[in-house]
């Protein structure tokens, strides 16, 4: 970063501030960091790998420096037996299309890209078959990056693509490949000979997501709606919105989660102020209808804070006429508020050095603070490629001890301590406290929210362990402690109406991702449980359950690598 120690420091901020820095310094910067102190840095991610969770693959260099394009034939020869060796023959596809359209560019050379795609046809189908199975997986890096890297093969492979990609929409795990939809959407480039098909198809995709909701083990996660979010303003005519249609359908649905409506709401707002093409008219007054919902306690009175938390920054946006909130609302006097200032305290007491501790309160308000879906999660993976996940775990764990009520913040909290996956003993005990809480709700007549907070619990409890490389004696512990948990759940029959279909979705994935061996020809308590989960009444329980007890398990009970899984 500089000739002078001295001056490196202040090199690196400047570069970042004015984003110049490239890709291939941040991996250069994350060799020296994991070299100096591997074992606290390794399940971060780092800084290359944010830089690509927040912008894609658009560094030539960086990417041509991670495969030779000599060694493509060979890295492709076959499917991957690992992922770090699907990720380097992801990589070596995506060498050999850049410097394609690198010297198409340069020659003018009309098929170098296209003759890329028919030399590799077959290593491309297989190559996305193994990468949709890794971005199915609880999000660590190699995950999250296997999602991008779809994306950005899509703009090159669009036709071989589109169909798996379809398939892989209709599984139970299927809401994370909107991730690469949307990649596909940002990345797509006017010259682009995908482009006018890829357009008919998301739209086509858009009108289908409420029906793919009801399929998704996770529909609090709005990947759908992200992709709306994102879609470009010349792809919609000013009199068929139906970009807009699908936010508003989703805004206005009552059994969604708070935090969907909420990101719906915004998303509509968000794409009035960025085209003057859309009637602002309308979506002003949609939103003045939606915030009169979202203030009437009669509406939901179980997560009624949480509404009003969304509607207040609606109000607050549109009064300045900005599109995200940087600042938050005022004039709510809440205890769950005056609890999330004394755990944004409490990070003062965990060691975060004095340098980043302002910018670490900044992106941990934001985390729990920020309605805008896509800038919260940015903030926590953020904080996670930071490395001081272990303060911001406990600053966590602390809100959750203090705030008891507020089901819709808890959610938001859960989420961001399974995505951080920072394992201590701190963090399990913040889990299983969270879990026996939300099962004591669910035992006695739950709300929405209370189903809601119980869902996300599991979810985040499968995040967090459920990742690749978790030490099998963390895994069984953390199970153990939520034991009575995931037995009373199932055996006790409480998900098989369909208000609690969430319920069982959630402890199906986390029982598949927290699968363990047999030990001495005994069933796993993983496999037990998915077993009994095969005669659930939900059909996408069922079928997530079949899912993993075929794709996790070989025939003597050993865990399977996720790569050699199907769709």
């Amino acid at each position: 970063m500089s000739s002078a120690a001295n001056g490196a420091g202040a090199n690196l901020v400047n570069a970042l501030k004015a984003g110049t820095i490239s890709d291939a310094k941040l991996q250069r910067l994350d060799e020296v960091a994991v070299v100096l102190e591997p074992p606290s840095l390794m399940h971060t991610g780092g800084l290359s790998t944010l830089a690509i969770t927040l912008h894609g693959y658009r560094d030539r260099e960086s990417l041509s420096d991670r495969v030779p394009a000599s060694w493509a034939g060979e890295i492709l020869q076959g499917p991957a037996e690992s992922e770090v060796g699907l990720l380097t023959q992801g990589s070596a596809l995506l060498a050999a299309f850049l410097a394609a359209e690198r010297l198409e560019q340069a020659t003018r050379a009309p098929r170098a890209v296209s003759n890329v795609h028919d030399r590799y046809y077959n290593e491309i189908k297989h190559v996305v078959e193994q990468l949709i199975i890794l971005g199915f997986a609880p999000p660590t890096s190699r995950s999250v990056e296997a999602l991008i890297m779809l994306g950005t093969l899509g703009n090159y492979a669009f036709d071989i693509m589109a169909p798996i990609l379809k398939v892989s929409l209709n599984h139970p795990l299927g809401f994370r490949i909107w991730r690469v939809i949307t990649k596909m959407v940002q990345l797509s480039k006017p010259r682009n000979p995908y482009r006018r098909s890829l357009q008919a198809w998301v739209r086509q995709l858009l009108q289908q997501a409420e029906a793919l909701r009801s399929k998704s083990v996770y529909t609090g996660r709005s990947l759908d709606l992200e992709l709306a979010i994102n879609i470009p303003s010349d792809w919609v005519p000013a009199d068929d919105d139906w970009v807009s249609n699908a936010l508003r359908a989703r805004a206005e649905n009552e059994t969604a989660t708070v935090r969907e409506r909420g990101m719906a709401a915004l998303g509509l707002w968000q794409r009035a102020l960025q085209s003057s093409e859309l009637n602002q008219s309308r979506v002003k007054a949609d939103l003045m209808a939606l915030i009169a919902e979202f203030e009437d306690p009669k509406f939901r009175p179980d997560a009624y804070q949480g509404m009003q938390w969304e509607a207040a920054a609606i109000r607050h946006l549109m009064a300045r006429e900005v599109p995200v909130c940087k600042d938050w609302p005022q004039g709510i006097d809440e205890p769950w508020l005056s609890h999330f200032h004394t755990a944004v305290g409490y990070l003062e007491s965990e060691g975060v050095p004095p340098y980043i501790l302002p910018a670490t309160k900044t992106l941990f308000e934001h985390a729990l603070l920020q309605n805008a879906e896509i800038y919260r999660r940015q903030a926590v993976e953020t904080l996670l490629a930071g490395g001081w996940t272990g303060p911001v775990t406990s600053a966590l764990a602390r809100f959750l001890d203090l705030e008891r009520e507020g089901a819709w913040i808890r959610i938001r909290a859960l989420f961001a301590l399974g995505f951080m996956q920072h394992r201590d003993p701190i963090v399990e005990q913040a889990f299983e406290i969270a879990c026996q809480a939300a099962y004591d709700n669910l035992s006695n007549n739950p709300s929405q929210a209370q189903i809601h907070e119980m869902h996300a619990a599991l979810f985040a409890v499968g995040d967090c362990y459920g990742a690749t490389g978790v030490a099998e004696e963390e895994v069984r512990r953390v199970r153990e402690g939520i034991r009575n948990v995931l037995t009373g759940i199932i055996d006790r029959k409480l998900t098989v109406t369909s208000p609690l279909f969430s319920v069982s979705r959630a402890a199906a994935y986390a029982l598949t991702f927290m699968v363990l061996p047999r030990k001495n020809k005994e069933m796993d308590l993983a496999e037990e449980l998915l077993q009994k989960l095969l005669s659930h009444p939900d059909e996408v329980t069922r079928e997530l359950s079949k899912w993993g007890l075929e794709n996790r398990l070989g025939e003597n009970g050993q865990v399977l690598p996720l790569v050699l899984a199907k769709i």
